[in-house]
């Protein structure tokens, strides 16, 4: 017996707003020279740049740590705009190329042919900026999405006050709004060296650099008042994680370019691309001349502790992987050696415990519980990225165009009856899915809990 599924997406399209022959994701040096070059050959190019990033991303540390140390002239779009234009002086020079800036808009999903998406012919990115969300198809893509800041846990790192090197520049070079007086600098080399030759020329004071693993704890309730280090306490406001830079792969993931780790040049990098999508600049690695999977692990080992908090935005600490802990409020003290898994996936991992599930998207945390599960020479692999990959308000998604045909039968497309349950409430024998066309729809008021 054959048939068709109403629900299924076979010869429905979803609303494209546009069509580029090329986008470029990543407004940086890289990102900027590929866009010029290709209009100045003839190419329509959009170049999407998620900075100026609005003042609700920057305050949940995305897409950099930031930690709390922006003052309030972020709120100022205009003013935002104008320093960031001014930081990145390519990308006048690309409008006057001819490329179509989208400047404080986010790549929030990538979605291309494949084995569980066979009806897309041509690739789409999910765009959004602070008030709306959109769909547009590239015939090709560069990705050009840059760094971010290796985040390792240690006592008080969720202080406000506690940021990136990344973080650190963008908001004094890219922003000019860094708040800050007296720093810390935990870390040595490339990274630590850019950070102390910003302070020198924004004229802040650093009280301590060139700190190496060891006993580090920020002092501070609700925020930084200080660092104690090897027994030693000196007051600051603010601590400068300059331990390493890690490559921004997820939209390359999404797309489908396997990943793979290397420690020589930062962490996960991408590898074979399809037709359709390449990388420029820092986002496919760097080399160093040391493993920088040697020094992560030597760093976690020195500065954390089991109650450190490993998953700011879910609260897990260190020992509650350690331990495979659930989350707290689901009251279940059930826990297994982390050991116990046998081969171990941080999917898997996150799952259980939360770890690396929160708003950021495992930015803060991921490159630590990939260090923590790569042990006795075995390597983790890399945590899947799923879309949205940047947060977005229910408000934006809602303005995201929806033709009929599609939004009829969504919420049958989960297929899990429970979903419409609270977990400890098992779904009837004979649950229909809400909303799904090939039955009556069915209110989880009834039978619920038989």
């Amino acid at each position: 017996m054959t048939g068709t599924d109403p629900t299924s997406l076979t010869g429905k399209r979803f609303a494209i707003e546009q069509h580029w022959p090329l986008v470029v994701i990543g407004g940086g040096a890289s990102g900027a020279a590929a866009a010029i070059e290709a209009a100045r050959a003839g190419t329509r190019v959009l170049l999407v740049d998620e900075h100026p990033a609005s003042p609700g991303l920057l305050g949940m540390d995305v897409p950099f740590l930031f930690g709390g140390r922006l003052d309030a002239s972020v709120q100022n779009s205009a003013r935002v705009l104008e320093t960031v234009l001014a930081a990145r002086p390519a990308l006048e020079q690309a409008a006057d190329a001819g490329v179509e800036l989208a400047l404080g808009v986010a790549a929030w999903g990538a979605f291309a042919r494949g084995a569980t998406s066979r009806t897309i012919k041509t690739p789409v990115l999910g765009l959004a900026d602070d008030q709306r969300a959109w769909l547009v198809e590239a015939d090709n893509i560069v990705v050009a999405a840059g760094t971010r800041d290796l985040c390792l846990p240690f006592p008080g790192w969720d202080l406000l006050g506690v940021m990136g090197a990344r973080g650190f520049i963008a908001a004094t070079d890219l922003y000019r709004a860094f708040n800050g007086r007296r720093f810390a600098v935990l870390g040595a080399g490339a990274a630590a060296d850019a950070v102390l030759r910003k302070a020198a020329e924004a004229g802040i004071e650093v009280v301590l650099h060139q700190v190496k693993p060891a006993t580090i704890r920020a002092l501070g309730t609700h925020e930084v008042e200080g660092i104690a280090v090897d027994g030693r306490e000196v007051a600051c406001d603010t601590i400068v994680l300059a331990i390493d830079a890690v490559p921004n792969v997820e939209v390359l993931d999404l797309l489908g370019v396997p990943a793979s780790f290397d420690a020589w040049r930062g962490g996960f990098i991408p590898g074979a691309f399809p037709g359709f999508v390449t990388a420029a600049g820092s986002c496919t690695g760097r080399m160093e001349a040391d493993d920088r999977m040697q020094r992560r692990t030597a760093w976690l080992a020195a500065m954390a502790t089991p109650d450190s908090t490993l998953c700011r935005c879910e609260d897990v600490t260190l020992a509650d992987l350690l331990d495979l802990r659930p989350p707290r409020y689901l009251g279940d003290d059930r826990h297994q050696p982390l050991d116990s898994l046998g081969a171990l996936n941080p999917d898997q991992v996150k799952r259980l415990t939360r770890a690396g599930m929160g708003s950021c998207q495992g930015r803060r945390c991921r490159d630590a519980v990939h260090a923590l599960l790569s042990r006795d020479g075995a390597r983790a692999p890399m945590a899947s990225y799923r879309p949205p990959l940047r947060p977005l308000s229910l408000a934006a998604l809602a303005a995201l165009p929806e033709p009929p045909e599609i939004r009829a039968d969504w919420t049958g497309w989960f297929g899990i009856p429970q979903q419409w349950l609270p977990h400890w409430q098992p779904a009837p024998d004979d649950a229909q899915f809400v909303g799904n066309a090939l039955g009556t729809p069915w209110d989880i008021t009834e039978g619920a809990g038989k």
